[in-house]
């Protein structure tokens, strides 16, 4: 068997995959930034606010739906192919947007920009999910901050991408939207061809976790391996996960399914049988060395598969943790369906406020000035765009940090978290509905990108942690499948209050924006409800710990897998 990578190597190997994941999110961020050129390219081919919707969502489409098959392509096939796809995708369909901005590419129906859109909205998603599997697979401690810094690029690339616009493109009177889209064709193309260079899943170290394992059960070194044994006079229990055998079998161990780690109990143990095992353990030191090489046996036993499972902190047992849930097991849950409706329901008012920013921004500067400027009225919306996006970027790499604070110095639940990321949800809309000046706007835009990037920055860690890594990839793309129909119902409805109050399509004709006003009562009774869902979630995962304490305290753990989150390097 080939050696494991040796400390140094991980760490530079793991170092060079997250640069390359930063760079593929970046790549990923372009789907957000039709505000930036949707309001030239919707005056140029004579577009409706509602066609103009169509348009817009139809990235959120390829980029939510294809989420499922590029994370189990993620989980299968690797990040670098999906890199690959990412490169030719992304620079076909920006160079198709702006020769047909421009006019050399015939459209024979306004309905061929949405195929477009389409292919670059699956771009990103490729990108995105070869990213943030891969981060999530090669990092176990703090693993939310890491998941959260990658998925932060994501929500920056649109700020830093709408400043290049401003700077580069928007600098006369007419703003170069053309060279903005070639601008965006080489750069996908770029990103991810460096990304497919440097992505690679590295895996965990040896453990460096010093802490007493209780008795009954051994440590899982291994769980994907096939069982050979569960019942043995040897299989006895090592007092701490330093014992389980060398860095090398460990190393190995963790290499052939990083995935899995944690503790089990052993097969048929009861209550008076723990209690021997511990008393054997303490008396025997062979008996312990032998239990160390049974214990990646016992630990894959088929009995002890996909059963419920509690994660170790510092204040010793977390009761809210992981199982290793997938495919059908994982849409039938209850809990898994409780946290796919939290992210229908409030990330497609992030979606929706993501394409209308910039019809709101040019409405409200344009009916506010008696000579608008068609450079002024770009900058603006690059303006929002940015600021939207810096929120979101704020967002998504400030959550990872406070959820993992937080769980472990006062040991708040996650769904406790979830609850506030949900009220700010609502709190954003409630100001966006009734802001009625630029400044305003503003501030809108910056409380619905922070609350949009916390929903983005801690659901995929909620997922991992809740219901496994061996998974991750696709659970996270199911659960996100059906963002694209909440946010194409809002913006559908955004549109049809645009329209009907403004037929002529003329934005001087909106003050204070009153012509799209009333479309956010629809998104503010959205966010009420993704609240009553968070609540209810709430309340089945303390559900949840308690038996899991209940089990654990009572012993009652016979074939039950309990996974305790380790120290890794």
């Amino acid at each position: 068997m080939a050696e494991p990578p040796s400390r140094g190597r991980r760490y530079y190997l793991r170092t060079l995959s997250m640069l390359g994941a930063c760079l593929a999110t970046t790549t990923a961020g372009t789907v957000y930034l039709f505000s930036t050129y949707g309001p030239a390219l919707s005056r140029r081919l004579g577009l409706t606010s509602s066609q103009s919707n169509v348009v817009s969502i139809s990235a959120n489409y390829g980029l939510l739906l294809s989420a499922p098959f590029f994370g189990w392509a993620a989980d299968t096939a690797g990040p670098r192919v999906l890199s690959a796809f990412a490169a030719v995708g992304s620079f076909v369909a920006f160079s198709a947007l702006a020769y047909t901005y421009n006019g050399t590419l015939a459209l024979p129906s306004w309905l061929v920009l949405p195929l477009y859109m389409v292919l670059v909205g699956l771009s990103a998603q490729a990108a995105n999910m070869a990213a943030v599997t891969t981060t999530t697979k090669n990092f176990k401690q703090n693993r939310g901050s890491a998941v959260s810094l990658c998925i932060a690029f994501f929500g920056l690339s649109p700020f830093v991408l709408s400043q290049a616009n401003s700077l580069l493109f928007s600098g006369g009177r007419e703003p170069d939207t053309f060279g903005f889209l070639r601008f965006l064709a080489f750069l996908g193309l770029g990103t991810s061809l460096l990304a497919m260079l440097s992505l690679s899943v590295v895996g965990f170290g040896p453990s460096r976790f010093r802490r007493e394992v209780p008795p009954g059960f051994v440590v899982n070194a291994a769980p994907s391996e096939t069982a050979s044994s569960t019942s043995s006079s040897s299989g006895l229990l090592p007092d701490s996960l330093s014992e389980l055998g060398s860095d090398e079998e460990r190393g190995l161990a963790a290499q052939a399914a990083p995935a899995g780690y944690g503790a089990i109990a052993k097969g048929s143990v009861g209550p008076q049988a723990a209690g021997n095992a511990a008393a054997g353990a303490v008396g025997s030191s062979s008996a312990t060395s032998a239990a160390t090489a049974q214990a990646p046996a016992r630990a894959a036993s088929p009995a002890a598969q996909g059963m419920p499972s509690a994660a170790s902190t510092a204040d010793g047992l977390d009761y809210d943790t992981a199982r290793d849930l997938g495919g059908m097991a994982f849409v039938r849950d209850p809990e898994a369906q409780l946290l796919a409706l939290v992210l229908f329901l409030c990330a497609g008012i992030g979606v929706s406020y993501n394409n209308n920013i910039g019809a709101m921004a040019n409405a409200m500067y344009r009916s506010s000035t008696s000579a608008p400027d068609d450079g002024v009225a770009q900058r603006l919306i690059n303006h929002h765009v940015a600021v939207v996006s810096l929120g979101s970027f704020a967002g998504r790499l400030t959550i990872g940090l406070v959820a993992d604070t937080c769980k472990r110095v006062w040991s708040l639940p996650r769904s406790g978290i979830l609850v506030i990321v949900v009220f700010c949800v609502v709190l954003s809309q409630v100001v966006a509905g009734t802001a009625t000046t630029l400044p305003a706007l503003l501030v809108a835009s910056a409380l619905t990108g922070l609350s949009y990037g916390f929903m983005f920055g801690f659901m995929p860690t909620l997922v991992s942690v809740w219901f496994g890594t061996r998974h991750f990839g696709s659970n996270w793309g199911t659960a996100s499948a059906g963002i694209g129909f909440s946010g194409q119902a809002l913006g559908a409805f955004f549109g049809y209050v645009y329209d009907s109050n403004l037929p002529d399509q003329d934005a001087s004709k909106c003050p204070r924006g009153d012509c799209y006003r009333d479309s956010f009562i629809l998104s503010l009774g959205v966010g009420l409800l993704g609240l009553v869902a968070a609540i209810v979630l709430v309340r089945r995962r303390g559900d949840r710990r308690r038996e899991n304490r209940r089990r654990w305290e009572a012993e009652e753990v016979d074939h039950v897998r309990y996974v305790p989150f380790v120290l890794a390097e």
